[in-house]
């Protein structure tokens, strides 16, 4: 029997139909609508009260004045003052009566190449006449000036000719009555020769110069172009020098696995203001014992070298060797002995510079800025020098802080473990509040003892011990991420501050030049470099990383072998781009006295000259155009 196969009632063939269609749209596409309604009139809203606080009004564009105003800027602008011509000038007059006398005036024919007339020939005093004239240069800029008997010249109207050598124009007559004949004279003014033929004038005095030669505007112009490029040079320079380390404490990936027990962190903290001081100390004795010395530039490079040689042979003796008999104490002196040479090394070659520059200076001539170079080079490695001592003196103080608190806590016992350690915390929280407090009472100028010591140092206290009481649990303190986020929350704040503030400030500390506009360039580029450095580090190839790690290396190991050989390639790019941002940055922060061309394009805005204006825009364009050109060429080349 076969089978019978049933239809389902939907499919049969009876109940087939046409299909039902709904006449209201679906719920999603209905709110999909209703927000597109409502995005359009808010945006609608918004860019209305956007026009009304920008003020948006096209009659101002449309208006005669500003179009030829902006027009005149416009042609300034197009013809930037670079060679100065010697001319030629001369002179149409033209006989004039004001008032008419009685019985009517003809003034007497013009002879010569260019013809002037005026209609009427005489008239009241006021009374606007036209004046024109034929056989001038075509597109030439001509004077026209009204000269009573006592022969000074009063200007009425500036005119161009036309492509024809005609002008006509309408001027108005002075009030200068007079019964005796005056004149109208027209002054055309030619330049003497031209770039592809220039010629030699005689001057009143006898000399003779080239038309056409550079202005002077072009040659302040090159030569305050050279300072912009150079003092953005120096600004990237030692801006990309402190923004380098400072990167890798703003990097997340390396700084968030440094963990620090709180007795080791404590004791840590508490060595650094007391390295600082000694490293200070250290670095004033030594210098003053090699100033003590006679100023002989011989003998401060020959202790320069010897002292150096001395302290890299002690260096090597001090390091443990595999397989040498050398013993521990033996080890610590001459590390010691190291550590000594060469800070008398660094201070003989800080002396050494600043004998050797002070003596070149006077001797060199045209060259002086080399001697000069080494004389304030000196005053720079002196200041280097002493900085450096200064967070040397703080490493090595919190080294050993750390490596007692290390040994206390291998042997106390637990619960004496604990107590030093809350006791540790408190005094660093203690220690960092203070110093947060005499910042503060030194930008303030509060003199008061309970606020600026007693209540820092207890709430600092109290912060500390509560951090180290928490860190028991685990015997960790996330320090690592504490200055990761003090060092980006620095940078971020300065990169706000926009480099022309930062400039006011150096101007006011420095003096106007281009030393202030280097030192504001460099603490912007410190900011905004940092935080593009580290972006990079955190976004390494984590393998090789793990591949050091897991050779046993230490963590400057592994910075130096996994995480540096990644970086080198952009930041190179970042820096050669940081470079052309300064020169670009250059030019405005010299609007406030920051030296560079921007200063003397601020001056000519100023003086409503443009065209002179114009050198100066016209030699950032090239500086720029150059600077980008070659540094995509090394890009291309090493990166």
């Amino acid at each position: 029997m076969a089978d019978l196969h049933v239809l389902p009632e939907e499919a049969s063939p009876e109940s087939k139909g046409p299909p039902e269609t709904s006449t209201k749209p679906p719920r999603a596409s209905r709110r999909r609508t209703i927000w597109i309604v409502v995005g359009l009139l808010a945006a609608f809203v918004i860019y209305a009260y956007g026009f009304q606080v920008t003020r948006v009004n096209l009659d101002a564009i449309n208006d005669e004045t500003r179009q030829e105003s902006l027009f005149r800027v416009i042609r300034a602008l197009s013809q930037p003052d670079l060679l100065t011509y010697e001319v030629a000038e001369t002179a149409t007059d033209l006989e004039y009566m004001t008032p008419c006398p009685s019985g009517g005036f003809e003034p007497a024919a013009v002879t010569g190449e260019a013809t002037l007339t005026v209609d009427p020939p005489c008239a009241d005093p006021r009374t606007v006449v036209t004046v024109s004239g034929t056989g001038y240069r075509p597109n030439d800029q001509v004077r026209i000036f009204f000269v009573p008997p006592n022969g000074v010249e009063l200007r009425l109207e500036n005119v161009r000719t036309d492509a024809d050598g005609n002008f006509q124009t309408e001027a108005r007559v002075p009030a200068r009555p007079d019964t005796e004949v005056q004149t109208l004279r027209v002054k055309s003014v030619q330049s003497v020769g031209s770039i592809f033929s220039p010629v030699q004038v005689e001057q009143p005095d006898g000399t003779t110069v080239r038309s056409p030669r550079w202005s002077q505007n072009a040659i302040d112009t090159l030569d305050k172009i050279i300072e912009t490029v150079f003092l953005a040079l120096l600004a990237t320079t030692l801006g990309t020098l402190i923004a380098v380390p400072l990167s890798f404490l703003a990097a997340r990936n390396l700084m968030k696995e440094i963990r620090l027990p709180p007795l080791q962190l404590g004791l840590a903290v508490a060595g650094i203001p007391i390295g600082v001081g000694l490293g200070l100390l250290v670095s004033g004795l030594s210098g003053d014992l090699i100033r003590r010395l006679p100023d002989s530039a011989l003998l401060l490079g020959i202790m320069m070298v010897g002292l150096g040689w001395l302290s890299f042979r002690l260096l090597i003796l001090a390091a443990p060797t595999p397989g040498a008999n050398t013993s521990r104490a033996a080890r610590i002196v001459a590390g010691a002995g190291a550590t000594l040479a060469f800070l008398l090394a660094a201070q003989s070659l800080v002396r050494f510079a600043q004998v050797t520059g002070a003596w070149l200076a006077p001797r060199l001539g045209a060259f002086d800025f080399l001697g000069n170079f080494l004389l304030v080079g000196g005053d720079i490695l002196a200041a280097v020098f002493g900085l450096f001592t200064a967070l040397a003196g703080a490493g090595l103080l919190a080294f050993l802080g750390s490596r007692l608190g290390y040994v206390i806590g291998r042997r106390a016992s637990p619960p004496l473990k604990g107590t030093l350690s809350v006791l540790a915390a408190a005094l660093a929280g203690a220690l960092i509040a203070l110093a947060i407090g005499q910042a503060i009472a030194w930008l303030y100028q509060i003199t008061s003892v309970r606020n600026t010591i007693v209540i820092p140092a207890v709430i600092g206290a109290l912060i500390g011990a509560l951090v180290g009481w928490r860190g028991l649990r685990t015997d960790q303190v996330p320090v690592g991420m504490w200055v990761y986020y003090v060092f980006r929350t620095l940078f971020n704040t300065l990169r706000s501050i926009e480099a022309l503030i930062l400039a006011i400030v150096f101007v006011i500390w420095v003096g106007l030049g281009a030393f202030a506009g280097a030192l504001a360039l460099a603490l912007h580029t410190v900011a905004a470099s940092a935080k593009l450095y580290s972006e990079q580090v955190e976004s390494i190839n984590a393998g090789p990383v793990e591949a050091v790690k897991a050779t046993g290396a230490t963590r400057l190991q592994t910075v130096v072998y996994a995480v540096v050989p990644q970086i080198v390639p952009p930041y190179i790019s970042f820096t050669m781009y940081r470079w052309d941002i300064n020169v670009r940055m250059s030019t405005i922060i010299g609007f406030v006295g920051g030296g560079g061309i921007g200063f003397l394009l601020q001056q000519n805005i100023a003086l409503l000259d443009y065209r002179a204006a114009a050198a100066q825009m016209l030699a950032i364009a090239i500086v720029v155009a150059s600077m980008d050109y070659v540094s995509s060429r090394l890009r291309e080349r090493y990166v």
